[in-house]
């Protein structure tokens, strides 16, 4: 990947942007809050052992005239990927008004900063992976993913992830379980009332999976996240 990000699906260099700097690499920092004691040295903390999001920068010259096309496009919310992390993108949106200043009369120079939440999401966590039999996958990351799955099936079933137990009932052709949306359906169709059981995690490294019913196939986004 050359020099630079991908906003939007489309690279800096696209948009006649010379990189100068690029967010340096960095873990999230854990979510907590200090709370003093009154008469006691120091603190206590207190966590939920999730994540801050983090705020990172790229600055850049820019050498065309088109500026209004670039304010449009770094704007809202997508996927970033850096081309010093060029195997994961991250969930952000541009949070600073995009602004230009006069370098010399042939370029200007900006600063743009992408608001990211914790994860860095693996492109291979993409990949639909598909099994027709008991067996193991590995998540490749080293935080629990959030995945995306589809049972081929019909009947009620019993679907079991690390031995934890997902009761689905009464599937006709197949059914989908989103973790990250904590949703069960079909299509645009909420089958929520169909299951019964906790939405599931893959842990870093191997997971476990078989079913009892009528399944013919599962079709899984591993959805595989790092820290």
């Amino acid at each position: 990947m050359d020099n630079g990000f991908v906003w939007k699906g489309i690279h800096s260099s696209d948009k006649n942007l010379k990189i100068v700097s690029l967010p340096a690499i960095s873990t999230p920092e854990v979510r907590e809050n200090k709370i003093i004691v009154p008469g006691r040295d120091g603190y206590l903390t207190n966590t939920d052992n999730n994540y801050e999001g983090e705020l990172k920068s790229v600055e850049y010259d820019y050498f065309d005239n088109e500026f209004d096309n670039i304010k449009s496009w770094l704007s809202g919310n997508s996927k970033v990927i850096f081309s010093n992390e060029p195997d994961r993108y991250y969930k952000a949106r541009v949070i600073n008004k995009i602004t230009l200043e006069q370098v010399l009369k042939k370029f200007h120079g900006g600063i743009v900063q992408f608001d990211c939440q914790p994860f860095g999401y693996l492109n291979e966590g993409n990949n639909i992976i598909t099994i027709d039999k008991a067996t193991s996958i590995y998540n490749i990351g080293n935080y629990k993913s959030e995945p995306y799955i589809r049972v081929y099936g019909t009947g009620d079933i019993t679907l079991r992830i690390n031995d934890n137990p997902i009761d689905l009932k009464g599937v006709e052709e197949y059914i989908e379980l989103d973790t990250e949306l904590m949703e069960c359906f079909k299509g645009t169709q909420s089958f929520n009332n169909k299951m019964v059981g906790e939405f599931p995690y893959f842990i870093p490294v191997e997971n476990k999976i078989t079913w009892n019913g009528n399944i013919s196939k599962i079709e899984i986004k591993g959805r595989w996240r790092s820290l």
